[in-house]
Formats: C-alpha cells, structure tokens, sequence
C-alpha cells in the first residue's frame, strides 16, 4: 500500500493576539542595537570631553609655560638695571606659572594621554619642559635675587680711577649654583625629541630652549675663567699692559699702523697710565730696524722685510698674538719692561666708548666726541699736521695724546657698565679690539671668546677664513676707504669663496703729504690711489684655488707663505680715486667634520658689512660673519 503523499508545508497562523517569534526577535536586535548606539554615542561623548578636558589643561600649561617664558625673557635687562623689587616680582610670578604648569601637567588624564602613541611623546615633553622651567626658576632665580641684593653693580666707580671688584668676587661664589641651574636645563631641553611634537608643544618648547641655550654657554664660560679675569683686573697684585692704538688711516691686517701706545698698570682694579709712546721712540732708542723676533721663514715670506724690523708694521700680520710677542721682545730689549698682556684697540672703539662717556675735553682746548672722533683723529690730524715736516711725529702725538686723554677718563669709572659693555661687545664683534695675555688660562679666555685675534692652528672650533688688508703706499688713504664682506660656499665641492668689495671715496680737497701716498710715484700712480697688500688665507688643510687678482696688479710684489698653518696669499691691489672693485679667493677646504664658518676681515674706518649665504650652512653648520 503505497503511503500518502506529504502534504505541503505551511506557515502556521497564529491568533491575532499572540506574539510573533520573529518580531520579539527583531526587537531583541533593535534593543541590542540601540544599547550599541547608545554606548557608543556615550563613550564618543565621554572621550570628546575627555579630550576637551585634556585640551584645556593642556591650553593652560601652554599658556603658562609661555607667559614663565615673556617674564623671563624680561630677567636681563631686570639685572642689568638693579632693579632687585622688579626680579622679585617676576620671580614670584614665574615661580607661580611654572607650579601650575607642573601641576596642570599630571594625574589620571595626562597618565592616559601618555599610553596614546603620538600624544605619548607630546604628553612627556610637556612634563619634562614644565618640570624643568619651575626647577630652573627655583634654583637660578633666589641667588640671582641674592647677589644682586649683595652687590652694586651700577657703582663699579673706585676713589682714583678704576673699578670695583668686589661685585666679581661676590658673583664668583653664586655663580656655581646659577650655572648648574642652566646647564641642567640645557641637557633636558637638548634631550628632548621633537620628531613628533606638535607646534602647541615646539612653540614653548623653543621659547624657553632659546633662553636656557643663550644663558648656559656664556654662564659656564664666566664661570670658568672668573678667577682669571680678576687676576687679570690686579686682584691678586699688580698687572702691566701694552695698550696699543691702531690707526686705519694706515691700514694693517688688523687695523691700522700701530704708531701710538700706553703702558697701564692695573692693581684691584685700580686703572693708571704710566707712560705713553710712539714708533720714534725706538728709532730713538737704536732699536728701530732690527728684528724683534725669530719667526719661521714661510711666515716672514708672506709680508715685506719691515714686518720684524720696525713697530709700525707689527700688525701687517692677521695674527695678533704674533704682534703681540714682537712688541713684547721690543720693549724688553730697549728700556726692559715686561708685560703681562699687550691688547689693542682703534678709533672706532673710542667712537663706540665715547657714546657712554659723553664728550672729552682735550688738553688742545677741543672737544673729542662720538661723532667727531674717527674723523678728528683719522683724517682732520693730517689736514692740521700732515706738511709738517717731522715724519709725521706731530700727528703721532696728537694721536696719543687724545687715546690717553679718553682712556683717563675711561678709568675713572664714571660710566654706566651695562652700555659700556654693550659698546665693547659691539667693537669686538667688528673685531676691533685683540686682546693677548701672559697667563695661559686667561689667554685661553680671550681664546675662546674669539677676542685674540688669532689664526687658528685647526678647523676643530671654526673654520677661519679671511681677507686682509696692509697700506703698500706709505700713506694714510684708507681713511677713505669702504668695504664689504661676503661668502658663498658650494657643499658639494667643498669650497668657500670670499669677496671683498672695495671703495675709494677720498675727495679733492685732501691734499696733505702726510696722508697722500708717499710711495706712488715710484710705480707711476696718482697719490690718491690706495695701493694695498691683500692677504687671503685658508685655514689648516685646505687649499686656495683660485684668486682674483690671480697675480695682482704689480706681479713682482705677490707674496706666498704659511703661517701657524694656515696658507696665505699676498696680492698687491690698485684702488684709484672713486673706484670700487672686487677681490677674492677660493679654497678647497679638507676633508672630515668642521667648525663653524668664522670670516673675518681688516677692520676699516667705517663699518665693514659682512654677509654668508645659506649655501655655506650644510658645509659649515652654524655658519656666522
């Protein structure tokens, strides 16, 4: 019997009221969806106001961070003006900035941001920034607040002319505290990674690093040659200086003919002129045109057999502390005196010095003053005394007469020390003012702050370059004379080039003997051409490859040497009344790591402009005129 087919399925239907299996499941869904979205939407509105939370704390450390910033950009002017109520406000509200800022900057939302990959880092940079700002504050401030309290800075003034040197010793005993302070900020903020930070966290970040970078080299230094400078300053007992008086009216490789000089004594700071003198003087004395010093014979190559032999032409060298060692021996040989430094300076630093001072009287009956002086002592002395008939000794003296008259009044102390040094900082910067000293730890002070005047005998601290001038014409032209300084490097070759643009603007009227070119004649010129010895060096290692002039304009008076390591070259350049020419060179620079670029030049009568293109920086980081 066959069975019945099944039958076909069906849905069943159920009541109208009862529950469809279906739908409850359906709404299971919706609910769990809901739930989900719900959560979701919450956690999205938990996190945003985390976030936000975040955000504004973070907003606010920024803001404090770099408020501390401002207040302590204000901190040096603050010092240099005494003002001990100002600091101590400032060191209140930086104390006050920098606690919030470490406060604002941890607990349970900065403990998350800092599992987040990315704001890991930003996170931790905040907190070692602020953490460091409140401890450099706290540590440099107070004892910063206590030597000023302790000291009078503003009255460096002693009885009898000179300077006070209690204040130094004062801050030789707070400055360990200081400097440890900047130099440990230096190594957290130097240590800190910016590959991943965000510009809400460089941009204080840099602020406070450029205050810590500028403050802790210079604190360190200080600190370390202190001692040294006030041995130098007669702390310990009386120091004899050579001060000499360069002319760049008569051009030299650092400055000018170096006819006029003084001997100082310096005793605790007390400042005295003992004598003065000139170039005749050791004509006088039979000591004129026998050599002051044995030096290598490549060296005595670059330059015209006077070098050793006559005083004026001790700075034909760019090597200060070689002129330095030949006035030395000079004057032990012809009256015995003994030097523990020999330091020089020129008009343009009285210039500089008399805008602190304020105007001079001169025992002439005349007024010396910031805008009269280079021109009074440069050009206006041979207008008055240039036909005179002595060989030029009546300028000579007038010369100075008027650089003892202002030193005088220099040593009197009655200055304001913060423009003073802002003055000096300013002549040393147009590397106008060489210093050298008998004391090694203070010579390598002076070394080290780049006031020696020195060829440098490695590429390890810079990369020195230069162009130098020394007058050929036997006259004092380059009063008239301007210049500009350039460098272009290529980093691929390896090469710097230098240029120096020249000018001759002497006028008509100039028609003194003194100051024509004594020499010109001889060679066919007009005696208002300038005739220079134009020196180019490289440093150690490296080669000159190209020149322009490449034989100079008299071929027989081209000149090549070496000295302390450093190649040189001596071309004989022409610059004629109103013309303007260009001179430079080209070296091929050694293989292996250099310093940075230092350029240099003859400082002239007027400002030299100095430019070094960007080229030079991937060549020479960090590369500066």
């Amino acid at each position: 019997m066959t069975a019945p087919a099944p039958e076909p399925l069906r849905r069943r239907r159920l009541p109208s009221d009862a529950p469809a299996a279906g739908t409850r499941r359906g709404r299971v869904a919706a609910a769990i969806a809901a739930w989900t979205l719900g959560a979701c939407a919450f956690v999205a509105f938990a996190f945003a106001a985390i976030s936000l939370a975040f955000l504004h704390q973070a907003g606010v450390v920024r803001t404090d961070l770099l408020g501390a910033q401002t207040k302590l950009s204000f901190v040096p002017q603050i010092v240099a003006n005494r003002d001990i109520a100002g600091l101590n406000q400032v060191s209140g509200e930086v104390l006050e900035m920098t606690d919030r800022a470490d406060a604002g900057s941890s607990g349970p939302l900065w403990d998350l941001a800092s599992s987040i990959p990315v704001v890991k880092e930003n996170t931790q940079a905040v907190q070692e920034l602020t953490a460091m700002t409140r401890d450099l504050t706290s540590r440099a401030l107070p004892p910063t607040v206590a030597l000023l309290s302790a000291s009078d800075f503003s009255s460096l003034a002693v009885e009898g002319g000179g300077i006070n040197l209690e204040p130094f010793r004062q801050a030789e005993g707070a400055l360990p505290e200081i400097t440890a302070a900047f130099t440990d900020a230096k190594t957290i903020t130097d240590g800190i990674d910016r590959a991943l930070l965000l510009p809400i966290v460089t941009e204080p970040l840099d602020e406070v690093a450029q205050i810590v970078d500028q403050a802790a080299p210079s604190l360190t230094l200080v600190q370390k040659y202190l001692p040294s400078l006030l041995a130098a300053a007669g702390g310990d007992g009386p120091k004899t200086y050579l001060v000499v008086f360069q002319n760049n009216a008569e051009i030299r490789a650092t400055g000018g003919n170096p006819a006029a000089s003084s001997v100082m004594v310096v005793d605790n700071g007390r400042i005295q002129l003992k004598e003065q003198s000139d170039s005749m003087a050791f004509y006088a004395a039979g000591q004129a045109g026998r050599s002051a010093l044995d030096l290598p014979e490549s060296t005595l190559a670059l330059y015209p057999d006077t070098f050793t032999r006559y005083s004026q032409d001790f700075t034909f060298t760019p090597d200060f502390p070689t002129t330095a060692r030949l006035f030395e021996s000079l004057w032990k040989r012809t009256d015995g005196s003994q030097f523990d430094g020999v330091m020089s300076i020129d008009p343009v630093v009285l210039s500089h010095l008399l805008e602190v001072l304020g105007p001079v009287d001169l025992p002439t009956g005349e007024q010396i003053t910031a805008e009269n002086a280079v021109k009074l002592l440069l050009s206006d002395a041979y207008q008055r005394y240039g036909d005179a008939g002595d060989n030029g000794r009546s300028s000579d003296v007038f010369f100075a007469t008027v650089s003892s008259t202002v030193f005088a009044r220099l040593a009197g102390g009655q200055w304001n020390p913060v423009a003073m040094f802002d003055q000096l900082t300013r002549s040393a910067q147009e590397q106008r003012i060489n210093l050298w000293f008998a004391d090694e730890q203070a010579q390598a002070l002076v070394t080290e702050a780049g006031l020696d005047g020195g060829l440098r005998a490695d590429n390890t601290a810079s990369t020195q370059l230069g162009i130098y001038l020394n007058d050929f014409s036997i006259g004092k032209l380059e009063y008239h004379l301007k210049t500009e300084v350039s460098a272009t490097c290529s980093a691929a070759d390896r090469t710097v080039t230098v240029a120096m643009t020249m000018r001759n603007d002497i006028t008509d009227d100039i028609t003194n003997a003194y100051t024509l070119g004594f020499r010109n004649k001889e060679y066919g010129l007009p005696q208002t051409t300038m005739m220079l010895d134009t020196l180019f060096f490289a440093p150690p290692g490296a080669t000159i490859t190209a020149m322009d002039p490449v034989d100079g304009d008299i071929p027989s008076l081209s000149r090549s040497g070496v000295e302390n390591a450093n190649t040189g070259e001596s071309r004989l350049v022409t610059l004629g009344q109103g013309e303007t020419r260009t001179v430079s060179y080209t070296v091929q620079l050694p293989g292996g790591a250099l310093g940075p670029l230092d350029l240099r030049h003859t400082p002239t009568a007027s400002d030299t402009p100095v430019s070094v293109d960007s080229s030079c920086d991937p060549l020479l980081a960090g590369s500066a005129g």
